[in-house]
């Protein structure tokens, strides 16, 4: 057994199939599949199992999958570390998003308190975070909902926000004179709003649906100062933010509360649960769940 051939395993058990694992290792899927079979022997048991048509780690191949990860970790922290004695500077923390809403928020408070580091944010949609996140490319996810154990074994996710939602309005609108706006009162209304992926909009499609409703789309961006400016300058229609955006000094004034039963979003923290934690990515993690903490005392307050 080489180092080589656990890196062809994990592999190959993050993206699920022997297919993606030889395209991004650079070689023919007969030696990715040998290797594996050699390895299967080698231990005495099946290691992965077929699941519509995608192979899934059974349980000793997660039992091995864990053992094999933790050595390569080990491996590729000593390179890493390594690299940064050369360097002398610290890797930053890969940070992945689906829903933008609260990301200023987080990056602001972060950077106030660690100045020192260095926080990498990317926006994905979800298929490709649990596939990032699978294979060690990512620290942390921030999605809308949490990315489910159904979805990846590999994945653990904490849900740390349910929140309430609010709606942008331009001061001239209609609404902007109620305390509270119902979902059939915005329902002729036009939306700016994220594209189709990220996990407001799949998650405001949803609520709509549920109600026999169609959200009127008129703008997609997942910039939120482009939102913001579509709505309070351009006044191409409204916009649902979080619940945080209701204390931000300068378009907290803006923003109403919904009546509606739902929760306009269940926000989950996902990491790799068989990838070794850092010094930085354990700081990151107590102070993102403080982070939510307060915006979730925040939601029940309001």
């Amino acid at each position: 057994m080489e180092l080589r051939d656990l890196r062809f395993f994990c592999l190959t058990a993050e993206l699920g199939t022997v297919t993606k694992a030889a395209e991004r290792l650079y070689v023919s899927q007969p030696f990715v599949t040998k290797v594996i079979h050699q390895l299967e022997e080698e231990m005495g048991v099946r290691l992965f199992d077929l699941e519509k048509r995608r192979l899934v780690l059974n349980d000793n191949g997660l039992y091995f999958y864990k053992s094999a990860k933790a050595i390569l970790q080990s491996v590729d922290q000593l390179a890493d570390s390594m690299a940064a004695r050369r360097k002398r500077e610290e890797a930053p923390i890969r940070l992945l998003y689906n829903n933008a809403g609260y990301l200023s928020a987080l990056n602001s408070a972060f950077m106030e308190k660690y100045p020192e580091s260095v926080l990498s944010e990317t926006f994905a949609v979800r298929g490709d975070i649990i596939e990032l996140l699978n294979s060690g490319q990512a620290d942390f996810a921030i999605t809308l909902p949490p990315i489910t154990r159904e979805e990846s074994r590999m994945i653990e996710s904490i849900t740390v926000l349910k929140d309430t939602g609010s709606i942008m309005l331009p001061p001239d609108h209609p609404l902007f004179q109620k305390d509270f706006v119902t979902l059939e009162e915005l329902a002729p209304c036009p939306i700016i709003i994220a594209p189709k992926g990220s996990g407001m909009r799949d998650t405001i499609d949803q609520i709509y649906f549920s109600h026999g409703l169609t959200p009127n789309v008129v703008y997609e961006t997942n910039d939120m100062d482009l939102q913001q400016r579509a709505v309070l300058v351009d006044k191409r229609g409204i916009a649902f933010m979080s619940v945080i955006h209701t204390q931000d000094p300068l378009i907290g004034q803006y923003c109403r509360k919904t009546l509606t039963d739902e929760c306009f979003g269940t926000v989950g923290l996902s990491y790799n649960r068989f990838r070794q934690e850092t010094a930085a990515t354990q700081q990151f993690k107590k102070f993102a769940l403080a982070f939510f903490g307060r915006l979730q005392a925040l939601a029940d307050s309001l």
